[in-house]
């Protein structure tokens, strides 16, 4: 299927960057694999050397460097299917792109809807927010038919924009929402029934159920692992990395030995040096034991530019672990 959207700028790299990240000492208990990062003008993998192995952006380039980025074409959210294709969604779009970024299908709105999320169902089918309708909306037939809509509560009086951040399913099928304007997380039904629902100080990104029962949350200034009683078990917050500043708690992993690793989301960070780095990774005592930097992307990944500060912005929102074991399936 054509590209309903050309593709400005595609760059697949499988060179080894050249930035030392971190020492072998501190990698201690690290284990290999990648993270695909969501951006604001793309999707991308990088591992843990700060290779890039995969890379497919909308963008404008002037001079070489990052131009603005339209509305429509900002995305959140991101994942590497079974199949190999990645899948992205943006304020109005839903996308499948082959590795080679070709579109495969595309699900696109129109304002006021808006989207910004996207998880893939375990028969194929796509869940995404319709936050105009403030309903789920699973997409089948490669996002030409809706399946299903289910209602989701928000602030009816707050702009479809600032209604939700990420949606994320747990493995009972519930799903885990983050609710802007209320500063909550709320887990719903597959009819939209309230299950679940904890307030968190700002802006919320994030939110997964880890295997034993605990919710895992993020938002703008830490993270939150918290029981189905609200105890929260562990805490993260910035005043506990000095190493760097964590501009927003974005997108995250948990690994089984209870490392984190974190998407240090740069969106409208002040000054330029801020965003050194990226993506890092904790241990449950709040140690950091590897980092990836924005240096990583030099001449990869483009970046965005922010009109009003005229820095440059990587904006991750959206992260997913990839294991090194982690078997693609052929494409049928």
């Amino acid at each position: 299927m054509k590209s309903l959207h050309p593709v400005l700028h595609l760059c697949l790299l499988w060179t080894i960057a050249p930035l030392a990240l971190v020492s072998a000492q501190e990698r201690s208990g690290v284990v290999p694999g990648s993270v695909l990062l969501a951006s604001a003008e793309g999707v991308s993998v990088f591992d843990r050397e700060g290779a890039m192995t995969f890379g497919q952006f909308s963008t404008t380039l002037v001079d070489g460097k990052s131009g603005a980025l339209g509305w429509s074409d900002m995305i959140y959210d991101g994942w590497r299917l079974a199949s190999g294709n990645y899948l992205c969604s943006s304020h109005h779009f839903v996308r499948e792109l082959t590795p080679d970024g070709e579109t495969v299908w595309e699900f696109r709105v129109k304002a006021p809807v808006e989207l910004k999320t996207c998880v893939p169902l375990p028969n194929g089918d796509v869940m995404t927010v319709d936050a105009d309708a403030m309903e789920l909306v699973q997409l089948t037939d490669q996002g030409q038919r809706i399946a299903k809509r289910i209602p989701v509560p928000t602030d009816k009086k707050a702009s479809p924009h600032n209604r939700y951040n990420l949606l994320r399913r747990t493995d009972a099928g519930t799903f885990l929402l983050a609710l802007r304007t209320e500063k909550a997380f709320v887990e719903v039904d597959e009819s939209g029934n309230e299950l679940w629902r904890h307030a968190v100080p700002d802006l919320p990104i994030a939110a997964e159920r880890l295997a034993k029962g605990n919710t895992l949350m993020s938002w703008r200034g830490g993270m939150i692992e918290a029981t189905a009683k609200h105890e929260v078990v562990w805490e993260l917050k910035t005043a506990d990395i000095t190493e760097f500043p964590v501009i927003i708690f974005g997108g995250f992993h948990r690994f089984e030995n209870g490392n984190t690793v974190i998407a240090n989301s740069d969106w409208h960070y002040k000054a330029a040096g801020e965003n050194r780095v990226q993506v890092f990774e904790v241990t449950r005592d709040k140690r950091v034991v590897w980092k990836l930097g924005v240096d990583a992307f030099t001449g990869k990944k483009p970046g965005s530019l922010e009109p009003h500060s005229g820095l440059v912005e990587q904006r991750i929102i959206g992260l997913q672990w990839l294991p090194a074991t982690s078997k693609i399936t052929a494409t049928k």
